[in-house]
């Protein structure tokens, strides 16, 4: 299949024979009054602008090269990031500040309690 030419439609919810009459999606052309296979086709103009408005890059996956290209600047992000990346803490245990006070308040709590029996 070559780029822009499309191919047939295949019907999702059919799971029979691919050389089945119902394995691929038809329309019926009302010019000519005949069944026509559905023919899905890439649109390279609005894929751009949908990824323009996402903010993210548009690959053509027919092309290996910019697929290799987008790949190796990937894994190039990753070990800079890896190598740059200093080692900070945004993590710390604070849970003995509120342990220590339950521990003393269990304590007194349990003192009183003996003392009433």
């Amino acid at each position: 299949m070559e780029l822009g030419t499309g191919g047939k439609m295949v019907s999702s919810t059919y799971s029979g024979n691919q050389y089945s009459e119902y394995y691929y999606i038809y329309y019926y052309d009302e010019e000519n009054y005949e069944k026509v296979t559905a023919i899905s086709k890439i649109d390279e103009k609005n894929l751009k602008q949908i990824a323009s408005d996402l903010k993210v890059d548009y690959i053509q996956m027919s092309k290996t090269s910019n697929i290799d290209y987008k790949l190796s600047n990937i894994k190039q992000q990753i070990s800079d990031s890896q190598t740059t990346e200093e080692k900070i803490s945004s993590y710390q245990d604070i849970y003995y500040f509120f342990g220590i006070p339950l521990v003393i308040l269990f304590i007194v709590d349990f003192i009183l309690k003996k003392r009433r029996m």
